[in-house]
């Protein structure tokens, strides 16, 4: 078996999401679905999908580590485009507050809305976010995202926004996740002004 080769046989249905355009209204669930899937990889990259039939007598499995995805569905792995999951503090009571109505103003009078993760924030280490962004991805990866854009912005100053893009760096050598770093400076207006 070489390294990086991968057969993922008898799954009960790949889903290809194939297409090289976005789709819109009827054609939104052409999905692409191969039933009694196979897909083929070596080294890294996918060479062949289709039914078993079709795709596994090309290939001599005893070359691959091979999964028998049988009752499983494959697909591709989510990418989660915009995401800032290098932060400090927790605000998930304002979730609550909003739905029973409460402005964001009133929010933020309460100490809440985003300068109150903005100082948390700056208060926090970097390995505070690293380990507090790890358990993040760890969360999504569980949900099947491979792939984020992880936004800065809740520094708002030189020194913060630049940690928060070194730990997204750190996590992205570190972390199955690919992450892709975004500046974001101007997320709000920073205090004092």
């Amino acid at each position: 078996m070489t390294r990086g080769n991968l057969i993922i046989k008898n799954a009960a249905e790949v889903v290809t999401c194939s297409g090289s355009r976005a789709k819109c209204g009827r054609e939104m669930s052409e999905l692409g679905v191969i039933p009694n899937g196979t897909v083929v990889i070596e080294q890294g990259i996918i060479r062949a999908v289709g039914t078993a039939q079709e795709v596994l007598a090309d290939f001599d499995q005893t070359r691959y580590e091979v999964i028998d995805a049988a009752g499983k569905a494959v697909l591709p792995g989510f990418v989660d485009s915009h995401t800032h999951f290098v932060f400090g503090g927790y605000r998930a009571e304002e979730f609550s507050w909003r739905l029973r109505g409460d402005s964001y103003m009133e929010i933020m009078e309460r100490g809440g809305g985003i300068l109150s993760t903005v100082q948390a924030t700056r208060e926090a280490s970097r390995e505070e976010l690293l380990a507090s962004g790890r358990k993040r991805l760890d969360s999504m990866l569980a949900f099947g995202v491979t792939t984020v854009e992880g936004k800065s912005g809740y520094g708002l100053d030189d020194a913060t926004e630049i940690k928060q893009l070194e730990v997204m760096q750190a996590l992205d050598r570190e972390h199955p996740i690919d992450v892709v770093r975004t500046f974001l400076g101007a997320h709000a207006v920073p205090p004092p002004y």
